[in-house]
C-alpha cells in the first residue's frame, strides 16, 4: 500500500505540474553597433558632468535625470527603483575618460511570443503629445503606438511586435528613433533612449528605457548636448502566458492517475 500510495501522489503531481507550468519567459535580446554591449556603472558615478553619458545636469531641475531615478536618490519619485542597472552602449572606464557614449544605431529581436510596457515615470515637458511605440525595421514609416501621450503613468500594454524592431517616441520635434540613423536631419547623431538591463534569477531579462523627447536644436548646449532620459521612463519584459496542456497529453495523465487509482485495494 504504501509503494502504491507514493506513485499515485507522483502522478497526481505530475498532472497538476502540467496543468499549471508556466511558459518559460525571456526578454527580446538587443544589438547594435559592433562595439556595444552592456557596460556596468556604479551609484559613485552620479556627479552631474556627464559621465556617465546620460547622467547631465537636468533642466528640470537638480537630480532629475535617469540615473538618479534608477537608484532611487532621496529626490526621485522613482518607487521600487531597480538600482544602478548595466547600459547599452560604449565603455566606461574611469571618471577620466568622455563617461561613455550611446550606440546611435540598436534593434530588438523578439524572443517572447508578446511583452508587456509599463510606463513608471514621466517627467517630460511634452508629456500631452509623445507617443511611444514600436515599428518593423523593414519598414519603419510604419508605426504601430503603445502609448499615447494622454497616457500617464502608471500605465501598462501588451504589444506583439515584428521579430526585429526598434522603439520610436513621437514628440513636438519629430519622430526618433532607436536607429538614430532614421531621425530627422540634423538629429542623426543624437541617440533618445537610453537602455538598462534589469536580470532575475530565472533567467529572465527586462529593460529599463530613459527617452528624451528634445532634439539637438531643442536642447540648445543644455545638459551636455545629450539629454537626461527622465521624459519617459518604461520597463519592458517579457508577458508570462500559464501553460495550457495538450488535449492529448491532459488525457494521457489523467488516465495514468485513474489507472493508479484503480490499483489501490479498498481498505476494510
Amino acid at each position: 500500500m504504501g509503494i502504491q500510495k507514493v506513485v499515485r501522489g507522483g502522478v497526481f503531481c505530475i498532472f497538476a505540474a502540467a496543468l499549471i507550468l508556466p511558459v518559460a519567459a525571456f526578454a527580446d535580446t538587443i544589438s547594435g553597433t559592433a562595439g556595444a554591449a552592456f557596460q556596468n556603472w556604479a551609484v559613485t558615478n552620479l556627479n552631474n558632468n556627464g559621465k556617465p553619458y546620460w547622467d547631465n545636469v537636468s533642466i528640470d531641475g537638480s537630480n532629475m535625470n535617469v540615473g538618479y531615478f534608477l537608484t532611487d536618490a532621496p529626490t526621485a519619485p522613482l518607487a521600487g527603483a531597480p538600482g544602478s542597472l548595466p547600459y547599452w552602449g560604449n565603455t566606461f572606464n574611469s571618471v577620466a575618460d568622455s563617461g561613455g557614449t550611446a550606440d546611435l544605431n540598436f534593434t530588438f529581436q523578439r524572443t517572447a511570443a508578446s511583452s508587456i510596457a509599463d510606463l513608471k515615470l514621466e517627467v517630460a515637458g511634452n508629456a500631452d503629445i509623445n507617443e511611444l511605440g514600436w515599428y518593423n525595421t523593414t519598414d519603419p514609416s510604419v508605426l504601430h503606438p503603445i502609448f499615447l501621450g494622454p497616457d500617464s503613468a502608471p500605465a501598462s500594454d501588451a504589444f506583439s511586435p515584428s521579430a526585429q524592431y526598434g522603439l520610436y517616441l513621437k514628440g513636438a520635434g519629430g519622430t526618433y528613433y532607436t536607429q538614430s540613423s532614421l531621425n530627422p536631419s540634423g538629429d542623426t547623431a543624437h541617440q533618445h533612449f537610453a537602455v538598462f538591463q534589469e536580470s532575475s534569477t530565472t533567467g529572465a531579462e527586462s529593460y529599463w528605457i530613459g527617452i528624451e523627447d528634445l532634439s539637438l536644436s531643442g536642447l540648445n548646449g543644455a545638459e551636455g548636448n545629450k539629454g537626461d532620459y527622465n521624459d519617459m521612463l518604461i520597463r519592458i519584459s517579457a508577458e508570462v502566458v500559464p501553460a495550457v496542456p495538450e488535449p492529448s497529453t491532459a488525457l494521457l495523465v489523467l488516465g495514468s492517475l485513474l489507472v493508479m487509482l484503480g490499483l489501490r485495494k479498498p481498505r476494510r
